[in-house]
């Protein structure tokens, strides 16, 4: 399925205006709209006021789950998943004990082994030095929601996702849908998640905050099916953040952000999950949080943010053939951690730090920076890749590059 997917990326068109329409927060509110036609000009630089490295928006405790809304974005009914899940016939090695598969009484779902999806997303360049060269600011495509984050781009449905953070009750948290020239609206209710990339099997693979796992969500049925369930038998902290490689190996981050005052079983990590089911830790330093991989794959790209000692910094690592990644370093000389990041086709990596989406070369130069208060996650989506989505506080924002990326 990953691989129809891949070759139907550059396929699909919008039809309508690029952006439009108005976003449902979980009480059903809504914010004018504007359409995204980028005016000549310089991105905007600076930072602004970024939310701090908890993540937590100080949303009510005891507010009630939100309503389910008439109509998802595909035109199904949104569905809520909260409650138990079947883990039934979840364990599997990994290097610490039994681990998760992804299908009760079942083998997990695998990619076709074949190119990176760069190569199906991208064309063959070359591509412009700056990314950023005649960039608008940011237009505000929805408004009105808790904390947004996890943004990843299905080109078979035209659709951008994302979550809907609630921190104090993430388990009410929503996992949200907007298709241009349409509106933002909850398409999985109570969906507990925080990053969402593609799975292997072409479905959604979501960060869950709400019982710590990376769950998958069938987009046609909306079912969710537990994929990783702990780590050696013990439960994960609070998954965050996720990239996938084309051949199923699967890199994904754990701080404590989630935690909501909870005992953790073990430290926050960052993991492989290779293509045998098994995890590997790879990092175990502060908290980590943004991770992501280079257009060839062959770079791991990984961000921590606080934690206790806190460390913030970005480092990169080196992917062999069959997944591994090795020899971690630092990517940004001058430091600072990231939430979430993003690659374009060059190679460019995007990070969100200080209120603003900074942009660093493939050697580490800082390239520019685009204003984005309390920016936390960023992806690639519209007809040709060229529509950076920023997750950012209670808003969902978008600008267009001059060069495309990668969809999560």
């Amino acid at each position: 399925m990953l691989r129809a997917m891949r070759n139907q990326l550059f396929s699909i068109g919008l039809a309508g205006a690029l952006l439009g329409g108005a976003c449902s927060s979980d009480s059903d509110d809504t914010a004018a709209t504007s359409s995204l036609t980028p005016s000549p000009g310089s991105s905007a630089g600076g930072t602004g006021s970024q939310t701090p490295a908890d993540e937590s928006n100080g949303s009510d405790p005891t507010a009630p789950a939100p309503s389910p809304s008439d109509e998802s974005s595909s035109g199904s009914e949104a569905v809520d998943v909260s409650g138990p899940l079947d883990t039934s016939g979840s364990e599997g090695e990994s290097s610490n004990g039994p681990s998760s598969n992804a299908d009760a009484g079942g083998p997990p779902p695998t990619a076709d082994a074949g190119a990176p999806l760069a190569s199906a997303v991208c064309p063959p360049g070359p591509f412009p030095s700056d990314p950023l060269a005649g960039a608008a600011a940011p237009q505000e495509v929805c408004a009105g929601l808790n904390f947004t984050e996890g943004a990843v781009w299905i080109a078979e449905r035209n659709t951008l996702f994302f979550s809907d953070i609630i921190f104090n009750n993430p388990a009410a948290g929503s996992i949200q849908s907007f298709t241009p020239g349409g509106a933002c609206q909850p398409f999985i209710q109570n969906a507990g998640t925080n990053g969402l990339v593609i799975a292997p099997d072409g479905n959604l693979l979501g960060a869950r905050h709400s019982d710590r796992t990376l769950t998958l969500f069938n987009l046609d049925t909306l079912e969710p099916t537990v994929f990783v369930a702990d780590n050696g038998g013990l439960p994960l902290v609070s998954p965050n953040d996720i990239a996938v490689r084309s051949d199923g190996n699967i890199y994904f981050t754990d701080p404590d952000y989630g935690l909501g005052g909870a005992p953790a079983a073990q430290p926050p990590r960052a993991y492989r999950r290779d293509t045998s089911g098994a995890l590997s830790v790879i990092d175990e330093q502060g908290n980590p949080n943004g991770i992501t991989l280079s257009p060839d794959e062959s770079l791991l790209y990984l961000a921590h943010l606080g934690g206790n000692p806190a460390v913030n910094d970005v480092l990169v690592f080196d992917v062999d053939a069959s997944g591994a990644p090795a020899n971690p370093r630092p990517f940004i000389p001058t430091g600072g951690g990231s939430d979430g990041m993003g690659i374009d086709c060059a190679g460019n990596l995007y990070i969100t730090q200080n209120g603003a989406v900074v942009v660093f070369a493939p050697d580490g130069t800082q390239i520019g920076s685009i204003a984005a208060p309390q920016a936390a996650n960023i992806a690639f989506g519209g007809p040709e890749r060229r529509t950076l989505f920023i997750t950012a506080g209670p808003s969902l924002l978008a600008t267009e590059l001059a060069i495309p990326g990668l969809p999560y």
